[in-house]
């Protein structure tokens, strides 16, 4: 009996042995729950497709349009109140005024190219009752070109005894991909004719405008144009101008003192001749005793600078006229007048006592 009970306790012992060697079992883990759905955004929320347009490349005067599309992402109704191009070249049609919740709407755009070259950006602003932004700026940009390319004016800067025609070139370039024929240069004005001369089959020529003496005394300006073989720019039309040029020319044409009140005041008038007789200066006078001036030839044949020189602190009293005059070879121009002006004195700003209750100043805060 003994024996049968130490065998029953050993067997005992050793099984609850095994059992505290076993590893405890670990907590079941947690179960993801899935996630509460998103409500819409509190509110008329505005959103669109694009709001930078890229229309490309467009021939001056042709017309682009686009259309911006809209979306109401909120959860109530969105307003566009106000659809407002930043200029006069950029128009906007007929916007969907009011976009329901989860609806799409339109905003049409036109840009006008007429008048432009080169890359544009317009901007476009648009007003709405939205919540992440009742202001949005689109943007429509692209290249302008011109399928005829040439200068819209041409000068001719004429003498004023000249007797001889004058004549100035404009280049005219064919940017597009087909061959085109200018011809039939015609002037509104008498003053001018023009000849197209191809340099270049198809692609280059050269406008030349000629004006004929005798020539006016004023400048003068009258169009020409010139048929061309491509339909979307039948005609070209190019503004010449005569600028008659002066037969003596006097820069500045009058002296402005702005005296220094410790030294003396130095200014220089430039006298250059425009005609084919040479120009010769002298006898160089101030009308005011005070002022001395002196006549230096200049670096090229028939110009001359005027030296007027004023003492320390000068200054002409109130109604009070002066004048450098110098003597000269033309026939025309006996004697050139250059007057003197005087610049207003400053006004000075009265000063105020300090509030006697103010704090003293001690330095910088």
């Amino acid at each position: 009996m003994r024996f049968c009970a130490t065998l029953i306790l050993s067997a005992v012992t050793a099984t609850g042995v095994r059992l505290a060697a076993q590893t405890t079992p670990p907590p079941p883990s947690a179960v993801a729950l899935p996630a509460a759905p998103t409500s819409a955004a509190s509110g008329p929320m505005i959103q669109f497709d694009n709001p930078m347009y890229d229309f490309g490349k467009v021939a001056v005067g042709e017309k682009a349009r686009h259309t911006y599309f809209v979306t109401n992402t909120g959860n109530e109704t969105l307003q566009i109140t106000n659809v407002h191009p930043g200029c006069h070249c950029t128009t906007a049609g007929d916007w969907t005024h009011k976009i329901e919740p989860g609806q799409t709407g339109t905003i049409p755009v036109q840009f006008d190219s007429t008048g432009f070259n080169g890359t544009i950006t317009r901007t476009i602003e648009v007003y709405s009752n939205a919540k992440n932004g009742p202001h949005k700026t689109l943007q429509l940009k692209g290249l302008i070109w011109k399928p005829i390319e040439y200068a819209s004016t041409a000068s001719i800067s004429i003498p004023a005894d000249a007797t001889n025609e004058m004549s100035t070139t404009v280049r005219i370039v064919n940017q597009t991909d087909n061959p085109v024929t200018f011809s039939n240069a015609v002037s509104a004005k008498s003053l001018f004719d023009a000849v197209v001369k191809e340099t270049k089959p198809g692609k280059e020529y050269e406008l030349v405008i000629t004006a004929h003496p005798p020539f006016p005394t004023a400048n003068t300006s009258g169009a020409i144009t010139v048929n061309t073989s491509l339909p979307s720019t039948p005609t070209i039309s190019v503004n010449a101008m005569a600028m008659i040029t002066p037969a003596v020319q006097v820069s500045p044409s009058q002296i402005v003192l702005n005296p220094l009140p410790d030294r003396a005041t130095t200014n220089r008038v430039t006298i250059h001749s425009n005609t084919t007789n040479l120009l010769s200066l002298s006898n160089p006078k101030a009308s005011d005793s005070q002022i001395q001036v002196d006549v230096q030839p200049g670096v090229r044949s028939g110009t001359f600078t005027l030296v007027v020189v004023t003492p320390p602190g000068y200054r002409l009293a109130p109604g009070q006229h002066a004048e450098v005059t110098v003597e000269s070879n033309h026939p025309r121009y006996p004697v050139i007048r250059v007057p003197i002006m005087q610049l207003p004195a400053r006004k000075t700003v009265a000063s105020f006592p300090a509030h006697p209750n103010a704090p003293p100043v001690t330095g910088h805060p």
